[in-house]
């Protein structure tokens, strides 16, 4: 893989005619003024996606602008591809500050982030199609064969795979040439994820799938995002962007977009500035399409900042109002991280453990439901959610189509909170006696919102962690599954508790120990622009279409409804694969 600075200087020498015979990364100057059928704003994960999927037979022009510039994901440091800054303080984490993190180079956030390419159960699909209407296919059906074609697998060396017992199903993967994203199981698996294997076989009930990608969950070993062959990630820039040959297909890197331009209603231009400072705004306009694939922090600052988001938002920031659209910037959800359950051993001929300073790898996870998580009060906290008043969870001003989504979710999850095919509990097992719970569902909702007196500086992300106790007695009951599988599966190694150890005890002292350990920011940010009716809060409708406008869709991971139970960059490639047919067979009808 190229450096950055070969890199940049390869796309450089063959700067020329703004359509010269290949893929091009070209100026903001160069693309001033011009006209391309679609102007995709963010090479992230769906962003790439998409452009490459609509640039692929030559048919459409397409103008891909990124924040960001390129990087080079073997380095050490991740400077240049991400930004952080700090989230408002969080009021039941004792007014801790929580960073959020946002991708900033071309292939986003699959260039930094973690590695897992894991699915959800299928039921998990299903609710977004049950949040989204009648007739959405957005369900599991709808939505595997994008799986299917966003990724391919590689499988590994059959010894290595039964060593571990590494199963999969090839009917579950893309096949070349597809696809360019790579998939693989890790290749630096230990003695230690055998013993965490083996504990876990000892739970009733609890399922071992062939493939953790096929609808169903339980114990599997999941792949990550990398190339077997180069042991290199495999990311949206490697399977979307290099190497391909298409003069109808433009990069603009280091351009912050702060508008969206509508002409009664429809999408017609975006305006964008240098990302490092001041400097004269440029314009490109967008014969077909306009496509945001900020994310879900930047995707609904850049609605805000074009006029369409909650009225009295904008009115505050002085933002003419073009659709009033209470949902822009709600719904704000991620993946909560737990504090640390740990346990010391006296094993009597366990493996030995790493060096401190050798970070385990990923690749073994149990999914569990709250049936088999908690069987003794599952039911309970079903029925305590179930019977919340939900408003009074929420900000004090939220608009009543905002509440009565979340009263629509609120239904749905408590429902589904009952039943053994929606997972909860994500325990990454790396054989160590330690566990972090991660939580897959919550019942809290934060905000993304402008900055009302600086519009265009990081966005005000409030994740409003554990406002709603619910997520308190999920993390605790978490907690308490974990105590009692490393007690009783680990027997014979004799743990003995050390972290928050054996004095605490009552719910009381663990929601303290919770409250302590708690992060609300598990890099999967969704949400903030929900595929839901208007009448829900919903922000796109099922063919992704911003409410109320024309020509203006959002392709990223704002667009979901609610989370779902796995790492995110799978379901963000399926979405922007499903959306790319989308927006092809629209043209085709148009």
């Amino acid at each position: 893989m190229l450096y950055p600075i070969l890199l940049l200087a390869s796309f450089k020498a063959v700067l020329g005619h703004p359509f010269a015979p290949r893929a091009q990364h070209v100026s903001s100057t160069e693309v001033a003024g011009r006209e391309y059928d679609y102007v995709i704003v963010g090479a992230g994960t769906a962003g790439l996606t998409v452009a490459d999927r609509l640039s692929e037979d030559g048919k459409y022009t397409v103008l891909v602008i990124e924040t960001g510039g390129f990087y080079d994901p073997s380095s050490p440091s991740p400077e240049g591809c991400g930004y952080s800054f700090p989230s408002v303080p969080q009021q039941d984490l004792n007014n801790r500050v929580v960073p959020a993190l946002v991708g900033n180079c071309v292939g986003g956030s699959s260039a930094i982030n973690g590695m897992a390419l894991m699915r959800a159960s299928a039921r998990d699909y299903d609710l977004w199609a049950e949040l989204g209407g009648k007739r959405s296919t957005w369900n599991w059906k709808g939505i595997f064969p994008y799986f299917k074609k966003a990724i391919h697998f590689k499988e590994p060396n059959a010894t290595y795979a039964a060593s571990f017992n590494l199963t999969y199903d090839r009917k579950a993967w893309g096949t070349l040439p597809n696809t360019r994203v790579y998939a693989s199981f890790s290749s630096s698996l230990r003695p230690l994820h055998r013993v965490g294997y083996q504990a876990l076989r000892k739970i009733a009930g609890l399922a071992f799938p062939q493939d953790g990608s096929k609808g169903t969950h339980g114990v599997f070993y999941y792949p990550l995002s990398k190339d077997p062959a180069t042991e290199s990630r495999s990311y949206a820039r490697t399977g979307h962007w290099d190497g391909l040959n298409r003069p109808n297909y433009h990069l603009v890197t280091e351009a912050r977009v702060n508008k969206i331009n509508l002409q009664k209603k429809r999408a017609v231009s975006v305006q964008f500035v240098p990302a490092d400072g001041p400097g004269p705004a440029c314009t490109v306009k967008a014969k077909q399409e306009v496509i945001l694939s900020a994310g879900a922090l930047r995707t609904p600052q850049i609605l805000q900042l074009s006029g369409i988001g909650p009225k009295r938002l904008l009115q505050s920031a002085g933002i003419d109002v073009v659709v009033d659209l209470p949902g822009v910037g709600a719904n704000f959800q991620d993946h909560p991280i737990g504090p640390s359950i740990t346990f010391n051993w006296t094993p009597p001929d366990l493996p030995p453990l790493p060096p401190p300073n050798i970070q385990l790898s990923q690749g073994l996870a149990a999914v569990l439901s709250l049936p088999l998580i908690a069987p003794a009060n599952y039911r309970s906290l079903a029925a305590k959610y179930a019977a919340q008043d939900i408003a009074s969870y929420l900000p004090p001003d939220t608009h009543p189509t905002v509440i009565r989504g979340q009263r629509k979710i609120q239904s749905v999850f408590a429902r589904e909170m009952r039943k053994p095919d929606v997972s909860f509990l994500n325990y990454i097992v790396s054989g160590v006696p330690s566990a972090q719970p991660i939580g897959f569902h919550i019942a809290s909702r934060g905000t993304v919102s402008i900055n009302a007196t600086d519009p265009e500086s990081h966005p005000v992300v409030d994740y409003r962690a554990l406002s709603n106790p619910l997520d308190i007695d999920l993390m605790v009951a978490y907690l308490r599954f974990l105590r009692w599988h490393f007690r009783t599966n680990y027997a014979e190694y004799s743990p003995v508790e050390v972290v928050p150890g054996e004095h605490v005890q009552s719910d009381e002292a663990l929601a303290r120990h919770v409250v302590q350990g708690y992060s609300p920011q598990g890099w999967h940010p969704v949400g903030t622009a929900a595929k839901m009716p208007k009448e829900d809060g919903g922000v796109v409708d099922e063919e992704l279409v911003v409410h109320g406008t024309d020509n203006l869709r959002v392709v990223d991971a704002s667009i979901m409804p609610a989370l779902v139970a796995a790492a995110t960059q799978q379901t963000v490639y399926a979405i922007a694969e499903k959306a790319a047919d989308i927006i092809k067979s629209a043209r085709r009808h148009g």
